[in-house]
């Protein structure tokens, strides 16, 4: 699939310029052949869920498309055989079986085709030309080892041929411990590094001396929000910008940051994004915080048509930097677990910035845990007995950063456990039932 993936590129440094009825055009095209595939090829479209869409002559009526159902999450995950396809079409390539990490409680069993692979090597690369980067050699990747096949110490590699030249992509369990983590990175010694934030931030304060003088080019931040401390952290730790890559296993690539100009651009030519229902937070500037609605367009082995993977959004409504149309995103949500229920019964998604608490608490790691409707855990590890300084200004911050009134608990810990996934959450809520329905939220800078 190299060479599909480098002629996709390219492709796409031409389509980021279309005007929106162009675009709409494209998507169009690539949502039919998926829509009749479906249709006709998965047992879960076969009972009439597309049916509002086809008109008596078989054709799309795209202005019903809206009344097609929302697919959610659990409903993906209850009925995951059913949205597996007889088969694909030869021009997809080999199929896939994978499960999500299990970050919500309830891992998802998927299926991909190997042509939604080459559609995200695409899409990462047009961000690598972004941010001016050549062709890249060797690119280190610490994720959910869902497969088992990237264990410590090795981990796994793969050779690509990618704008002309080598690349071997490393790959490594995000479970090995964050020091082993370092140590293979300083074996490899790898020009962009790409995983967790939230990890990546943990890895950088233990990366051994071997890579003092080493020159990472790029961090890539995917699989969770990365809030403005976090990536700081990375790039003061690694020495080199990080870049957002908003994506999920089962969807592919959903949007890509261009850090030169601080913007999240939508994968527009791999996914088509929606607006789906508002929640009840808005930004301090007044932008709507909306479900994400997906629908992949390469993923043939399990078309997810109108997906809800449990994430909120913004779009971003502010004229564009430059002469690209692609649609942007002005801030990504977490899950769930990571949304706050404040004693009025409003979803809030908190947004403390570490550095304030720094002036006040010393600590490795950090993490806000609401363990009641009016309570907040504040749990951090630290070195040393000396790490908490002015308790009542600290407080005083946290009250006055958080909406309506709650109790703050300072809660020493060992170490704050990783998840399932291997991911560290800055925010986690664990207060149960319908208190804690909503998404949670990261901000995009």
């Amino acid at each position: 699939m190299d060479a599909l993936a480098n002629a996709f590129l390219q492709a796409l440094l031409k389509t980021q310029f279309q005007s929106p009825d162009a675009m709409r055009a494209y998507q169009r095209e690539l949502l039919e052949r998926l829509l009749r595939h479906a249709r006709a090829r998965v047992r879960f479209y076969r009972e009439g869920r597309l049916d509002p869409l086809f008109a008596p002559d078989g054709t799309i009526a795209w202005e019903r498309w809206g009344e097609v159902p929302i697919l959610t999450r659990a409903e993906a995950q209850a009925n995951a055989d059913q949205l597996f396809a007889d088969d694909v079409p030869p021009e997809c390539g080999a199929v896939t079986e994978g499960r999500t990490s299990g970050s919500t409680g309830r891992p998802l069993h998927f299926r991909i085709n190997s042509l939604l692979a080459a559609a995200g090597t695409a899409m990462l690369e047009r961000g690598l030309v972004w941010a001016g980067l050549p062709p890249v050699g060797a690119l280190a990747w610490i994720r959910y080892d869902y497969a088992g096949a990237a264990p410590y110490p090795d981990g796994a590699a793969y050779r690509a041929e990618v704008r002309g030249a080598t690349r071997i992509l490393h790959t490594l369990s995000v479970a090995a411990a964050i020091e082993d983590q370092g140590r293979w990175l300083a074996r490899i010694k790898p020009e962009i590094v790409m995983g967790y934030p939230n990890a990546l931030a943990l890895v950088g304060q233990a990366l051994p001396p071997e890579l003092s003088g080493h020159a990472f080019r790029l961090v890539v931040c995917n699989g969770e929000a990365a809030s403005e401390d976090v990536r700081r952290t990375i790039e003061r730790a690694f020495g080199c910008p990080t870049m957002n890559l908003y994506s999920a296993s089962e969807i592919g690539t959903i949007a890509v940051e261009d850090c030169g100009v601080d913007q999240l651009y939508v994968s527009e030519e791999t996914v088509l994004a929606e607006a789906g229902d508002a929640a009840d937070e808005r930004s301090e500037r007044g932008q709507v915080l909306s479900a994400l609605v997906v629908t992949p367009f390469y993923n043939y082995a399990m078309p997810l048509i109108r997906y809800a993977p449990g994430d909120f959004v913004v779009f971003d409504a502010t004229p564009a930097p430059d002469a690209r149309t692609l649609r942007r995103l002005g801030r990504v949500a977490g899950r769930e677990r990571n949304a706050f229920v404040l004693p009025s019964g409003r979803r809030w998604w908190p947004t403390y910035v570490a550095g304030e608490i720094g002036k006040y608490l010393a600590f490795d790691q950090i993490q806000f845990a609401q363990t009641a409707p009016g309570r907040i855990e504040v749990r951090f590890v630290a070195q040393t007995d000396e790490s908490v300084g002015d308790v009542e200004t600290l407080h005083a911050y946290l009250r006055g950063a958080t909406p309506e009134p709650m109790e703050f608990a300072l809660v020493r810990l060992a170490e704050i456990p990783r998840r399932p996934s291997g991911k560290f959450e800055d925010a986690v809520c664990e207060i149960g039932g319908d208190q804690a329905d909503a998404t949670g939220a990261g901000r995009h800078r």
